[in-house]
């Protein structure tokens, strides 16, 4: 399977990004015209979190919270993990299904350029990679 850069699954060319001090429906909206599942939490370039619908439906809705009078910054997932643009779509794939991400920051030289969803990922990379996941979660489950 040939390693191709996360970089050439990116699927659009502007950010969908935010400041700390957006409000969650503010959030959820910018979300729903771009049609993605997450917004990106910076101050300038420095990426400070990821807010996801997961968080929305966790963190807020669930939690009680007011989406007018909750800032992103209460309930953002801080400090995500990142990929670089040059790594591998393998070593994305590993990471997501590790850590159960379904959204992943892509880096370039320390800016952030975009966001890698689960659904970004050609099915065909994921086939290649299919019995890697399996004994991957099969020693998972022999671990627990």
């Amino acid at each position: 399977m040939p390693e191709r850069p996360v970089r050439e699954i990116l699927g659009r060319d502007t950010l969908v990004a935010g400041p700390p001090e957006m409000s969650v429906r503010e959030a959820a909206r910018r979300m729903a015209e771009q049609v993605c599942g997450s917004i990106l939490v910076l101050e300038g370039d420095r990426l400070l979190g990821i807010f996801t619908e997961r968080d929305l439906l966790v963190r807020v809705i669930a939690a009680g919270r007011d989406p007018d009078r909750t800032a992103l910054a209460e309930v953002m997932t801080r400090a995500p993990d990142t990929i670089e643009a040059e790594a591998p779509i393998a070593e994305a794939i590993r990471r997501m299904d590790e850590f159960c991400y379904k959204h992943l920051p892509v880096v370039e030289g320390g800016r952030v350029i975009g966001v890698i969803a689960v659904e970004d990922i050609p099915i065909a990379e994921l086939v290649g990679m299919r019995e890697e996941l399996e004994e991957r979660h099969q020693l998972a489950e022999r671990m627990w």
